[in-house]
């Protein structure tokens, strides 16, 4: 399977929608999308139609969220599935997201 990426943008707002697989064979999909980002208020990942993500894939959000740090927007994380929620509590991704914002932003 593979990762499809649909971009909207509403205002200073950019919405990444993500479905598929975030793994360690799509993950470069979304690298250029964080890359090309300037001037937006608000990064949402919309995991809703996401099937799977590795921890491959984790680092490209936290990946994202050093650049949101770099260039001074907020990420937010919707669609979340319990699957997906579950791990990205074990590895803390919630903690890093809420301590980079709170600190850089």
């Amino acid at each position: 399977m593979e990762l499809i990426i649909i971009k909207e943008v509403q205002g200073e707002t950019t919405i990444l929608k993500l479905k598929g697989l975030l793994d360690i064979s799509t993950q470069k999909i979304i690298e250029p999308y964080i890359a090309e980002i300037e001037s937006i208020k608000k990064l949402i990942f919309d995991f809703t139609e996401l099937d799977f993500i590795d921890s491959t894939g984790i680092g490209s959000i936290i990946d994202a969220i050093y650049v949101a740090q770099e260039k001074n927007f907020i990420i937010e994380l919707t669609g979340v599935d319990e699957g997906i929620d579950d791990v990205f509590k074990t590895v803390g991704l919630y903690h890093i997201l809420e301590t980079i914002q709170e600190v850089g932003i």
